[in-house]
């Protein structure tokens, strides 16, 4: 099947335009011939709009790994063409993140809400009345709270790249001054971030299958590479490329980064508390 077929009409059937190359200048929607309803051609278009399988894709995750900060930089100065949105290519991530599932730390259990969280002493109270308002005790509220912890730490994971974005606005603001910017690095970063953890679960799976234990040092290497090394790394090149800024000043920012992360991380478990607390 050709890729790129020849139109046989001269009109867009969306907007009725006059077309002119690929894409009808009016409207933005691709010129195709209209008589190919096939289900190969379905198919390749499900794939296309709901997965994404084209080159901006493929081109946007190269970029993502290969080159820290650089796809940021470019997006940010309007060479967008050839990469697929912040936005698309974190709901992607995203997606496999929740499907393999690596790690529990943005949906803790109710155990650890009450007992090891720095705001645990300010929300223990409202744990206690939530259950003896439903006549629940810690073990018979724990898997209600556990389930839907899961549930919605899927739903509104997105919030984690605007309190990152807020972090990096704070220490670039020197270098970049618009908020937009540190929106779109944190999109970005955050993105990178849930797919090393990704990585992580799969060089587990693969040390399990290799040696039968994940618990040995190389597994406990691979723990601290994924979750420490490999982020705090790329943030320190990414912030260098960001800011156009020498090592010496990258190298603490990249820390930053890293620390940003975990507060948003304990701010992500509190709105979760409460949205649950409120909701059910």
């Amino acid at each position: 099947m050709k890729n790129n077929p020849q139109p046989s009409h001269t009109n867009c059937f969306n907007c009725g335009a006059a077309v002119m190359g690929d894409f009808c200048h009016e409207c933005g929607q691709r010129v195709r011939d209209n008589s190919d309803r096939s289900l190969g051609r379905l198919i390749v278009e499900v794939f296309n709009n709901i997965f994404f399988f084209d080159n901006r894709f493929f081109i946007s995750v190269w970029y993502l790994l290969r080159f820290p900060g650089r796809m940021t930089v470019d997006f940010l100065a309007g060479k967008r063409k050839k990469f697929i949105s912040p936005v698309t290519l974190f709901l992607f991530l995203n997606l496999i993140y929740f499907l393999v599932n690596p790690l529990t730390d943005y949906s803790v259990s109710l155990y650890d809400q009450l007992y090891s969280q720095p705001y645990s002493e300010l929300t223990k109270p409202w744990i206690n009345d939530k259950m003896q308002e439903e006549g629940l005790n810690e073990q018979t509220y724990g898997p209600i709270y556990q389930h839907a912890s899961d549930n919605l730490s899927k739903s509104i994971m997105f919030l984690n790249i605007p309190l990152i974005g807020f972090f990096v606005y704070l220490m670039a603001f020197w270098r970049r001054k618009f908020y937009f910017d540190s929106l779109i690095f944190a999109a970005h970063f955050f993105s990178l971030f849930m797919f090393s953890l990704v990585l992580l679960d799969w060089s587990g799976e693969l040390l399990n299958f290799l040696t039968g234990d994940i618990h040995s040092i190389i597994g406990t290497i691979f723990f601290a590479g994924f979750t420490l090394f490999v982020p705090l790394f790329y943030a320190m090149v990414s912030m260098k490329k960001f800011m156009d800024i020498r090592w010496y000043w990258s190298i603490p920012l990249g820390f930053g980064i890293m620390v940003s992360v975990i507060l948003c991380n304990l701010i992500y478990r509190f709105i979760i508390l409460a949205i649950i607390l409120w909701t059910t």
